[in-house]
């Protein structure tokens, strides 16, 4: 069967495409043969892109403007007419308008369009896109119902063709580990009676990561054992250094940068923290819970991926003493409990969901046969 799987970049710190990095090494590369068009790596981030050619997926650089972009997807369809389906990777309006250019090029081929983000407030660009969406697209994913609903509709989780694509994680990775929780905390100077937040992700707008900063500053005068280690990198790293120098907490806050082994450092974390503005269903929120770490996260992340009792949402306008609290109460700190029963039962484990979309794929490629 021959896939074009259409995403973003490249990049680690993105989530949609660690979701695609994940599903793509558990999927049968031989039986499906995956052409991935994707734009450069950042030059901040480690690139997916030698392990998924090392599986066998055809990698296709495009450039990094929606023109030139558009313009390769076309040329990649007139070049190659014959994909089974054409996996899209959606977060925009704009790739409603490329889903109708697809359908042309590729009238055959069955179109699979997959949403990954929630990002209030809607409009009445999106209403169109919605219409665009349903009339081009075979098949509807979300990586949660709020996902789904926002970029293809909100009634589109009672349509037949509509099914949630959960972002699992590796449970061969992300799993309580007790030695890299060590480990991690012995390189940054980590106590063993000092407790330990963290964040992994981009340092921007979406991830809100000032306030994130104003939650710690509070958590670290209710108690000053606490410490900060931020994972990741972004625009937003210059303000984040200044106002951790203005409100008194610099010497408390490690900006580690972008690592590779994000399970060892989610293991020497006693609380994952996620204020975000918006999300779609955030995999690191996943991965906390695999790793057996507790979360505090804003009413703003959709609660799909919520499905352990280690995850606590607080509304951003709460009180910063409110965040602080609860920070402390859920977060006793200590070792990591195992909750990969509850995980691999709502469906949160990385084989079972790549067997899942290599059904997906035969049920429609099975139509088209027909």
């Amino acid at each position: 069967m021959k896939i074009l799987m259409i995403t973003h970049h490249l990049g680690v710190q993105s989530g949609v495409q660690r979701y695609v990095q994940n599903l793509l090494l558990h999927m049968d590369t031989q039986r499906y043969q995956v052409d991935l068009l994707a734009e450069p790596c950042p030059a901040d981030q480690q690139s997916t892109a030698p392990a998924l050619r090392a599986a066998g997926v055809n990698i296709i650089e495009v450039p990094n403007d929606k023109k030139g972009k558009i313009q390769a997807i076309c040329r990649q369809l007139r070049r190659c007419r014959d994909y089974d389906i054409i996996h899209y990777h959606t977060a925009s309006k704009l790739a409603a308008a490329v889903c109708v250019l697809i359908r042309l090029l590729s009238p055959h081929s069955k179109l699979i369009v997959h949403s990954h983000i929630v990002y209030p407030p809607m409009t009445l660009v999106w209403r169109m896109a919605h219409g665009l969406y349903q009339l081009t697209a075979n098949w509807f994913l979300g990586c949660g119902v709020a996902a789904g609903r926002f970029v293809f509709g909100d009634h589109i989780d009672q349509k037949p063709n509509f099914s949630v694509a959960c972002n699992a994680v590796d449970r061969e990775r992300f799993y309580p580990d007790a030695a890299s929780r060590a480990e991690i905390r012995r390189r940054y100077g980590i106590a063993d009676e000092e407790r330990l937040a963290g964040f992994v992700g981009r340092l921007n707008h979406q991830k809100n990561p000032l306030f994130l900063l104003r939650v710690f500053a509070a958590m670290a005068q209710k108690d000053p054992s606490w410490k900060l280690l931020l994972v990741g990198g972004g625009e937003m790293e210059g303000k984040m250094r200044s106002l951790a120098e203005e409100l008194g907490i610099a010497e408390r806050v490690i900006f580690a940068g972008v690592q590779s082994n994000v399970p060892a450092f989610m293991n020497a974390f006693d609380l994952f923290l996620l204020p975000s503005n918006f999300e779609g269903s955030p995999v690191t929120l996943v991965e906390a819970q695999g790793c057996g770490v507790p979360c505090l996260a804003s009413c703003n992340v959709p609660d799909d991926g919520s499905v352990t009792d280690l995850v606590h949402f607080l509304p951003l306008d709460a009180p910063l003493t409110e965040w602080a609290d609860t920070a402390c109460r859920i977060a006793p700190g200590g070792a990591h409990a195992d909750h990969w029963k509850e995980l691999e039962a709502a469906g949160y484990e990385l084989n079972a969901a790549a067997r899942r979309m290599e059904k997906l794929y035969d049920q429609l490629a099975g139509e088209a046969d027909a």
